[in-house]
């Protein structure tokens, strides 16, 4: 309500913020260190309906607050009756004001049963406090689903470690993602040897071959597959198995699912197998020998043939140093650590004097910097790993490190001097990170999938590399320098102009509240969480880039 004698440039700073608020699908309530209402936007009746009128300047806020839990607080019954909130009324509005005085308060509310709001709570220098309103419905909804899968993500994984036979699944690119404990017994290896693998790293070439056209049928055609197998295990004892492959997922995201029933005991009662297990009738079975001749052994598995070659763990996590330099060992590796800079240093220098190379240094990601350039500066083969893949895939990862041939030192230093921007005006996907190390790891990640690639070390040349080199999709870090992740976003957005329009997918840490809804609000399409996993940042290049663009570029590149 406009009140008489009101001052024109107070009437236009008023307008101009209910248009700020309305732009932003919010409602916003501004009050002084007196706790007095400045300013209530329109958009406040969306949020709370119930309430008989909208407070006016001057308001106290403590006769706001009790209006509002008269009115039954933020989430009044539908079917009229009135409903309080589960506190008294006096310690409610203690609460809440209390809250306001904060630097800095987040929570979300529940108005309906399938409606929800955010209360974002600011306190200035200057005593003047904000509370913006906004409707976190959608989110709060996508926020549920994702946990429900989660759990049903745990059920199912729970049932799958318990049941009596091997279950095996493998991504569309045949590498094992995932395994039950029947697996690990039925091969005689730890789940740390299998997951990460193909099949040419667990089956001789004839077996991994064969097993390697059925999955790929499978996986293109949908179609389920079964076979019945006379098997000779890994350690020379001998079975039969009914193995059945499925295609399970989602279109871009599917799996291959192998299922491995043991009906040696049903043939050795002399009964028809057909009779219990569809599937067999009328085939007969193949002869499926998984040993491994002694030239087909991995090459890093076996003491004598990795050379007892040397690898230095870079981890201040106890338990990641235990098991990852236990798991080394045991593979044939002559391995140690260091928990810090002071230790990495005086590993080196120790190396250095007696003359003993070390082939490989991996730091874990969450180390401090100076642990990672120490371990560049030294010349050393350096591996970046985040801390679930150091104790998931650390075995996996440094095999294939060590496999592969090491550039010639002037090789390697024109690699490195060109490594971030290709010269190629356009690319793929931009970066924008401002952690070295996470760009290391960005930089692994999408060399491993083959796309070209640029980084940018702040907001500012985020949207610079954006306008030059015109990428496919962008990553952003939110808490970059010059301009933060959301501001480079909504600039990004701003000059397109509606144009075309490049998909944003925001670097967010879980912890922190209100940073998904800051990132939809800044235009950003999507967003992925650390600390990052291969597999969620293929999920988003595949959504927004196409499922089958990498292989169709890798087979033109000739990779």
């Amino acid at each position: 309500m406009t009140q008489t004698g009101a001052h024109p440039d107070g009437l236009a700073q008023a307008a101009l913020l209910d248009l700020l608020t309305e732009a932003m699908s919010g409602a916003v309530l501004i009050y002084d260190r007196n706790d007095t209402i400045v300013f209530a936007s329109t958009q406040l009746r969306a949020f709370l309906p119930a309430l008989p009128l909208m407070p006016s300047p001057g308001t106290r806020l403590k006769d706001f607050l009790s209006l509002v839990y008269d009115h039954g607080g933020y989430f009044p019954d539908v079917t009229g009756r009135l409903r309080h909130p589960p506190m008294g009324r006096e310690e409610w509005i203690t609460t809440e004001i209390a809250s306001l005085w904060r630097e800095r308060s987040e929570t979300v509310e529940r108005q309906a049963l399938d409606r929800w709001m955010s209360l974002s709570k600011r306190r200035m220098p200057s005593g003047y406090g904000l509370c913006l309103f906004r409707d976190v419905s959608e989110h709060k909804k996508r926020e549920d689903q994702w946990r429900s899968d989660l759990e049903r993500v745990q059920i199912t994984e729970d049932i799958l470690d318990n049941l009596p036979f091997p279950i095996l699944v493998m991504d569309r690119n045949f590498t094992y993602v995932a395994v039950n404990k029947a697996t690990c017994s039925f091969y005689n290896l730890a789940a740390d040897e299998i997951l990460g693998r193909k099949n040419d790293d667990i089956h001789p070439p004839e077996l991994a071959a064969r097993i390697d056209r059925a999955s790929r049928q499978v996986l293109e055609t949908g179609i389920p597959f079964s076979i019945s197998e006379q098997v000779i295990r890994p350690d020379g004892s001998r079975t039969a198995v009914l193995t059945r492959k499925l295609r399970a997922g989602k279109p871009g995201r599917y799996f291959v699912v192998t299922a491995m029933e043991d009906i040696s005991e049903v043939l050795s009662t002399g009964e028809q197998p057909e009779w219990v297990f569809n599937g067999l009738e009328g085939v007969d079975f193949v002869h499926s020998d998984m040993r491994l001749k002694r030239s087909e052994q991995p090459a890093a598995v076996p003491a004598e043939r990795t050379g007892r070659r040397r690898v230095l763990l870079v981890t201040d996590d106890g338990k990641v140093e235990a098991d990852g330099v236990s798991l080394l060992l045991r593979a044939g590796f002559d391995a140690t650590a260091a928990r810090d800079l002071r230790e990495l240093r005086g590993i080196l220098d120790i190396a250095r004097e007696r003359q003993v190379d070390i082939d490989l240094v991996v730091v874990d990601s969450a180390m401090d910097i100076e642990c990672l350039e120490e371990a560049e500066a030294s010349g050393i083969d350096v591996l970046v790993l985040e801390a679930f893949q150091v104790e998931r895939e650390l075995l996996v990862a440094v095999q294939r490190r060590l496999a592969r041939p090491r550039p010639a030192p002037a090789a390697r230093k024109a690699a490195e001097d060109d490594w971030q921007i290709s010269s190629v005006a356009a690319i793929d996907v931009l970066v924008a990170e401002d952690n070295e190390v996470n760009q290391i790891v960005f930089s692994q990640i999408l060399e491993g999938f083959g796309y070209r690639y640029a980084i940018a070390c702040d907001g500012e040349e985020a949207v610079r590399l954006w306008r030059d080199l015109k990428p496919r999709i962008v990553l952003m870090d939110i808490t970059l320098p010059m301009l933060n992740g959301f501001e480079a976003a909504s600039r990004i957005r701003e000059l397109e102009s509606g144009g075309e329009r490049t998909p944003i997918i925001g670097v967010l840490t879980p912890a922190v509240e209100g940073d998904r809804d800051a990132c939809w609000a800044a235009g950003m399409d999507d967003v992925v969480l650390k600390p990052l996993s291969p597999d969620a940042l293929d999920e988003k290049f595949r959504r927004f880039m196409g499922a089958g663009d990498r292989e169709t570029r890798r087979r033109g590149e000739g990779r």
